[in-house]
């Protein structure tokens, strides 16, 4: 009777429970391979249900936009028995280290085809658990060093067309225990085989579909990789272009190899001092050994006075070049040059030497010497500058008085007027040269005097005529200045010097003195008086005409010592 009881409320308290299955839209709720598992593929979902039964082993959000994990997403949705949760092309680009929070039974993840480019190492901690976990179409472009948390019972790891360029050697060193890793289709071009050393149980490295270069680097992980069998697919090789489609199998170890770098050491321009020691070399790596050789001016060296030295190595090598008492003739291209089996490599160097420049220099004693010469040049060309400038300004003041007295020289003595008379008392016509009313008492006899009267049509304003001369007495334009000239033969053997005229009345001396040619001097004029036609005034310095300010009397110049004339030229 009791058990019948026990057994109706049971029945009772189940028929009154809501059913796990009755999912909330627009999820739908099942028993799978004996699992409570809840199909939300495909619904437009932005977040994780928060309304699913908290025993729910399996969660299939594949399809949705969800953009991101939040921190302990699954926890606040009530979902800690979560044992398989299938996130496939579900739009997510952002994973929060703790979104898998306290989910410790969580076998199975599956994350592929979402745009995740980084996942931080902590990721997965406290699942340990964890089994199975899905990255394949992720761009995460890399792998850091401890990539994983530790992970003890991870066999199976999926990072196909995950855009990979390096994996850390120490990626998976937490996650030992895989069976299976999957890194097909990536840009992988290397691998290092101490990244696989440590596991122990792994079956399957799946590595086809990777640009590999077939490289000195490559070498030994390709050894270790044909000689683990760990896939039945050949590999094959991208680069070099010797190697290009090559599978690893068919191609010798030693082929993988490493073209020599050279790299010249200290630099490729060296500067010497003729007659100094100068020491310069190369670098070189490549694998397998490279030979290294020396080139100068493109040909093989044979100085006998160059040391080479070398540390021999496998990927590095260094050779040297030491010349001592260098010369001229040691100057120009040094070339390196490694050579192995993959390819030749060289690099130049060039020896320089300085050229030679021979500069005067001046000590200073001939510094004080210059700097005198210097300050003396200075002072005499100062001197004779400031002299020049004088001496014109003296002969410009000069000029300029003498014209000025020439302009003021109107009156003539008694010798003078005796000149004026002689020339009014000869013929007008000037082209005839006659030499009639020369004086009345003087006999010509094959006169070998010749006296011309010679007008110079200059401005009136030079020196004015005369009134004996005034447009009345002469013809218009005849007065201007006259030149009286008196020629006598300068041969005294043919000419009786006495019997030629006197015309400045001075006594015959017994034995004429030639004194060349002399000019009459000018004596300063009484003051001039000025009509409207400008000055006018005699040879005595009166006025013979009636001026119309010429009302003062005027005195006679003194007279003064004329300058003898010569025989043979007089010229006024």
């Amino acid at each position: 009777m009791a058990t019948a009881f026990v057994f109706l409320l049971t029945i009772s308290l189940a028929l009154a429970a809501p059913d796990w299955t009755d999912c909330p839209n627009p999820c739908r709720c099942k028993w799978s391979s004996g699992k409570k598992t809840a199909y939300c593929q495909k619904q437009g979902l932005i977040a994780v249900p928060t309304n699913l039964d908290e025993g729910m082993q399996v969660l299939d959000l594949s399809g949705n936009s969800l953009s991101s994990l939040p921190t302990a997403v699954f926890q606040s949705a009530g979902l800690i028995h979560l044992q398989r949760i299938y996130l496939s092309h579900s739009g997510i680009y952002e994973i929060d280290k703790d979104a898998f929070k306290d989910l410790i039974i969580l076998v199975e993840v599956d994350l592929s085809n979402n745009e995740i480019s980084s996942l931080h190492p902590r990721t997965f901690y406290g699942n340990e658990r964890l089994r199975v976990l899905y990255l394949n179409g992720n761009p995460l472009g890399k792998l850091v060093r401890a990539q994983f948390p530790p992970l003890p019972y991870l066999r199976t790891l999926e990072l196909e067309s995950c855009r990979l360029q390096v994996v850390d050697q120490d990626a998976f060193v937490n996650v030992v225990e895989l069976e299976t890793l999957n890194l097909r289709y990536n840009l992988l071009t290397n691998l290092s085989e101490t990244s696989f050393m440590n596991f122990a149980h792994l079956k399957t490295l799946l590595l086809e579909g990777n640009p590999w270069r077939c490289d000195c680097e490559l070498r030994v992980f390709r050894d270790w990789f044909l000689a683990s069998k760990l896939t039945s697919a050949s590999l094959t090789c991208a680069e070099p272009d010797l190697l290009r489609g090559r599978r690893w199998k068919d191609v010798n170890s030693q082929e993988f190899a490493c073209a020599p770098q050279v790299f010249a050491y200290p630099q490729r321009e060296v500067q010497a001092e003729a007659g100094g020691n100068v020491s310069f070399g190369c670098h070189v790596l490549g694998d397998p050994e490279p030979q290294v050789f020396w080139l100068y001016e493109s040909y093989p060296i044979n100085h006998t006075w160059l040391i080479i030295e070398a540390e021999e190595g496998l990927l590095d090598k260094w050779s040297n070049i030491s010349i001592y008492n260098v010369s001229e003739i040691d100057g120009g291209l040094y070339t390196c040059v490694a050579r192995n089996v993959l390819d030749v490599s060289s690099v130049n160097v060039t020896l320089v030497l300085p050229e030679v420049v021979t500069a005067t220099t001046l000590s200073k004693t001939d510094s004080k010497a210059v700097w005198w010469g210097v300050m003396i040049t200075s002072a005499v060309l100062v001197l004779s500058t400031v002299i020049t400038i004088t001496t014109v300004c003296c002969v410009r003041r000069n000029n300029r008085a003498r014209r000025r007295n020439m302009q003021e020289s109107v009156s003539f003595t008694d010798q003078e007027k005796k000149l004026l008379d002689v020339s009014i008392a000869t013929t007008t016509d000037r082209g005839t040269g006659s030499t009639e009313a020369i004086g009345p008492d003087l006999e010509i006899v094959e006169p070998p005097v010749h006296i011309t009267i010679e007008r110079d049509p200059l401005p009136m304003v030079v020196f004015p005529p005369p009134p004996e001369f005034s447009t009345s007495a002469l013809p218009a334009g005849a007065y201007g200045n006259i030149f009286i000239s008196v020629s006598v033969s300068r041969d005294p053997g043919t000419v009786d010097v006495s019997r030629c005229p006197d015309l400045l009345d001075l006594p015959h001396r017994s034995k004429p003195v030639y004194h060349g040619m002399a000019t009459l001097p000018r004596r300063p004029c009484a003051t001039p008086h000025y009509d409207n036609m400008g000055p006018r005034v005699t040879a005595g310095g009166s006025s013979t005409l009636s001026l119309p300010d010429a009302t003062a009397d005027l005195q006679p110049p003194q007279q003064t010592l004329c300058v003898p004339l010569t025989p043979e030229f007089v010229s006024l």
